[in-house]
């Protein structure tokens, strides 16, 4: 431990807010007569409203139940506690006698963690880590804005792919940020059990088959304002996500491929046709491998492709509701014409 380095340590405190806050006072003026800097410290705090005797009175509460947030050297908060007396050092989770470490808070989780207090003003939302079911949420990066870089779990209203989300404070507790816009929002891992991964999936999907049509076009007028906004959310949204099976590795692959193409970014088009290739051997349904060939070739307009992916579908019987197989075939189709008149097929 660097008892000099500063850092934001985590302490508990008994007493009032007013009693604590005129203590760190009194310790910040001692400081600044010595030509020192004052105390950073943070202690969230909420009113909460009573009645005495028939009078409605606001008192000033610790938030987080006693937690302080103190920025300082560990040399310093030694020091600090020899004045008051209330206060103690919270042990590192991974504490052994070895190595004495206290827990600590990183810079940039704790500027986030004032931001979101800021937000709510007197009604910061936090939960103890075992009140919340973590495992049912998407893990998410907050990409933009005032709370840029937090990752946590969504918990996204129905049909919304925004919403809020739960950060972690140290291994204390839990702080929702107020509600996040989707266009902030960068998904990590999809939680457990859910669909809307194809669901998601599935309504970009027709945005990205149009997009490629548009950039392909014979017009020459290349992609609309729509086009170029609907590819650059799915790729901001998606990049970073870490599949957790095989098929909707194949399907979101596939899908960043299609949104590369069309924003003719060559070289992250051909990084994640790569990815396609290294998944093909993988797939084992034999009308996703086809799905994927087809939107492999119709990115890349490369006739091995459409020749393995109509290796597959010849041998097909496509049944009168089986949407998936029927717009395979008929995507092969359109691609292949459109390549044909465009003279951009690949040999």
């Amino acid at each position: 431990m660097d008892a000099d380095l500063k850092q934001w340590y985590v302490l508990s405190a008994r007493g009032s807010v007013k009693r604590l806050e005129q203590q760190f006072d009194t310790l910040t003026a001692s400081r600044l007569r010595k030509g020192e800097e004052p105390i950073d410290y943070f202690m969230p705090t909420c009113v909460v409203a009573s009645s005495l005797f028939g009078e409605s009175r606001m008192t000033r509460k610790k938030l987080a139940g006693n937690y302080i947030f103190v920025h300082d050297s560990y040399t310093n908060i030694l020091d600090m506690k020899q004045s008051m007396e209330s206060l103690w050092l919270l042990p590192h989770p991974d504490n052994n006698q070895d190595e004495k470490r206290y827990m600590t808070i990183s810079d940039h989780d704790m500027d986030v963690f004032k931001a979101i207090a800021v937000a709510y003003a007197n009604e910061l939302p936090c939960y103890p880590i075992d009140m919340v079911d973590l495992e049912e949420g998407d893990k998410v990066e907050i990409v933009g804005g005032k709370f840029d870089g937090v990752c946590g779990t969504l918990q996204c209203r129905q049909g919304h792919n925004g919403g809020k989300v739960l950060m972690s404070v140290g291994n204390l507790f839990l702080v929702s940020t107020p509600d996040i816009r989707p266009q902030y929002i960068r998904i990590l891992q999809f939680g457990k059990g859910n669909r809307h991964p194809y669901r998601n999936f599935e309504a970009h999907l027709s945005r990205a088959i149009l997009a490629m049509k548009h950039q392909l076009g014979r017009d020459g007028s290349g992609l609309t304002t729509e086009d170029v906004a609907a590819m650059v959310v799915f790729v901001g949204r998606f990049a970073a996500l870490k599949p957790a099976t095989v098929n909707i590795a194949s399907q979101h692959a596939t899908l960043m491929l299609m949104s590369y193409t069309a924003l003719q970014d060559k070289e992250k088009a051909g990084h994640w046709l790569q990815c396609c290739r290294a998944l093909l051997p993988k797939v084992k349904s034999d009308t996703q491998r086809a799905w994927q060939l087809v939107f492999m070739y119709a990115s890349t307009g490369d006739a091995f492709f459409r020749k393995q992916a109509q290796a597959i579908i010849s041998q097909w019987t496509i049944a009168a509701n089986d949407r998936k197989r029927a717009l395979i075939v008929s995507i092969l189709k359109d691609f292949s014409q459109l390549y044909a008149s465009t003279g951009l097929i690949q040999s």
